[in-house]
């Protein structure tokens, strides 16, 4: 029995060898394959959370918060928005501006007015046009 473990030892680690030797030949000929999708599949998170952000953004447009229900709404909403700023590191960095004024907002929801709430719509759907420009750009940099 001894024996048989030893030799079933044996064979698991060389064919570990073989698996690594391989996987290590695959990506150092293949490299510029798996950068690429790599990249392709971080581009296409960052396109996602900058799609449901713009959405989010949209919604607060249908909203007045000269309403208190509505206003509730409104403040709900930019929770939501600073929550998902907060937690990607890169949206945190480029919309840090636009984070310290939803934060403003949302501590001290009497401050609020419509025209505030127009003007940071309108400031949050430019820098995220922006951003989603420069994401294409790197993108198309990158392919060079």
């Amino acid at each position: 029995m001894k024996e048989l473990d030893l030799w079933l030892n044996i064979i698991a680690n060389f064919l570990t060898v073989i698996a690594s030797s391989i996987a290590i030949y695959i990506f150092f000929f293949n490299r510029e394959k798996i950068s690429s999708a790599i990249n392709f599949i971080l581009s296409y998170s960052n396109q996602l959370t900058l799609s449901e952000l713009k959405w989010k953004i949209e919604k607060l447009n249908d909203f007045t918060v000269n309403d208190n229900v509505q206003k509730l709404e409104v403040i709900n909403i930019l929770h939501e928005i600073e929550g998902q700023i907060i937690g990607n590191k890169v949206l945190n960095e480029k919309l840090s501006e636009q984070l310290q004024k939803v934060k403003g907002f949302t501590s001290n929801t009497k401050s609020l007015t419509e025209p505030k709430k127009r003007s940071l719509v309108s400031e949050l759907r430019e820098s995220i046009r922006n951003i989603d420009a420069s994401n294409y750009g790197n993108l198309i940099n990158k392919e060079k």
